[in-house]
């Protein structure tokens, strides 16, 4: 039979069909499972050259430290020394234990990123002092795109914007400065004075380390935003709880962060999920009260909120205190800076 049958009304037009056959069909079906499997194969040879890459490159940074003849601690392939760091109570301690190993300048690795350990002072004095204008930058806490952002603060801050910051800063400390706010801070150590007296007098036992914190947060508070806390009298205070709770937390032990160290050519995803995941926090306690319990603000998101707060306050009323907040006003301005 021919592929193709007529069919004519009255004799006049002819309509002419197409009858698909049995073989037509199967060779159209052979080319399309033809097609699938070569870019199957195809994307398969793209994953596999993918990995072999990055090994390639991750197994280029691990002979960072032996190019220039650095001694480091034994790692492992990915998770670098993190591992073990990870593993004890004290990361800090670890990293003594291997500065008695490896002399005063050492190398480890975070994940894949090479990190230099230091502790010889002369060294720290000529990059921190004598040559601080050439090593201004430092390793962003945060990520690189969010560090360069308009909001970012003296932790989060990179390169000049860094820079800028720490040059507002630093007259805070500086002699005359600090002669100014003497009597704010001895009138915080003469209320602790007066406590640890208190507690002489009627035989009590008490931790010190208690009372040093709270005479801490006090000192903090009034020097850098100008308000009287009182935590000495008043250990429920909302500012002490809450950086408590700050410095309870051990962010090496925190899954985003952990991940970040890992894989930092997703930095800025992951802490934009850090972000995402603080501001809906804050937008649930806010509209939800009751959530407050099961989804609590955290501490970092908390600090930042009541300092708004602050400085709105301290604009509106315009008073010149002597404190670390009113030399970032006298300095603020709402152009945009070059950096």
């Amino acid at each position: 039979m021919h592929p193709f049958s007529a069919a004519s009304d009255v004799g006049s037009d002819i309509n002419i069909y197409p009858i698909r056959t049995k073989q037509s069909v199967v060779s159209v079906a052979f080319f399309v499972d033809y097609i699938k499997m070569l870019l199957t194969i195809l994307l398969f040879i793209i994953v596999i050259g993918f990995c072999l890459t990055y090994v390639s490159i991750l197994l280029n940074r691990y002979q960072y430290f032996k190019r220039q003849n650095i001694p480091t601690p034994p790692y492992q392939l990915f998770f670098g020394n993190l591992k073990t760091l990870w593993n004890v109570p004290y990361p800090s301690r670890q990293l003594n234990k291997w500065t008695k190993l490896y002399g005063n300048i050492y190398g480890i690795f975070e994940g894949t990123t090479p990190t230099y350990v230091v502790s010889d002072l002369t060294f720290l004095q000529e990059v921190f002092i004598t040559q601080f204008s050439n090593f201004y930058s430092r390793k962003p806490i945060v990520s690189l795109h969010l560090s360069s952002s308009k909001h970012a603060s003296l932790f989060d801050a990179h390169g000049l914007k860094w820079k800028r910051q720490r040059s507002i800063i630093n007259p805070t400390f500086s002699a005359s400065k600090l002669k100014q706010m003497s009597p704010l801070i001895n009138d915080r150590v003469d209320r602790m004075i007066n406590m640890l007296s208190s507690y002489c007098e009627s035989n009590q036992e008490f931790d010190i380390y208690v009372l040093y914190k709270r005479m801490t947060m006090d000192v903090v508070c009034r020097c850098i935003f100008g308000i009287d806390t009182d935590m000495q009298s008043n250990p429920e205070n909302m500012y002490l709880k809450q950086a408590e709770k700050f410095f309870a937390l051990n962010m090496l032990k925190h899954p985003i962060y952990k991940l970040r160290l890992l894989i930092p050519e997703f930095n800025t995803l992951f802490a934009h999920l850090l972000v995402i995941h603080n501001h809906f926090r804050r937008i649930l306690n806010k509209k939800l009260p009751f959530t407050i319990k099961m989804f609590e603000q955290m501490p970092l998101s908390w600090f930042l909120d009541n300092i708004h707060k602050i400085v709105e306050m301290r604009v509106e009323k315009g008073d010149q205190d002597v404190d670390l907040l009113q030399l970032m006003l006298d300095a603020a301005t709402r152009h945009k800076i070059q950096v």
